[in-house]
């Protein structure tokens, strides 16, 4: 899939799975984005990257 065609959320996906793969982190809690991949992002509440960001930062991430 093109890059520019991807939903926002699909851009996030893809962004973190190319620094983990860059940083050698693995997929798992102890990755730094584990919190934003596999819980904020797959809430079907968060419609918009704005939402996103209010909702982590609601919860203590930046």
């Amino acid at each position: 899939m093109a890059f520019l065609k991807m939903d926002w959320k699909d851009k996030q996906y893809a962004a973190i799975t190319r620094l983990s793969k860059r940083k050698g982190w693995d997929f798992s809690d102890n990755n730094p984005y584990f919190e934003r991949a596999y819980i904020f992002l797959p809430k079907v509440s968060i419609k918009t990257k704005k939402q996103l960001k209010e909702e982590l930062k609601k919860h203590g991430y930046k």
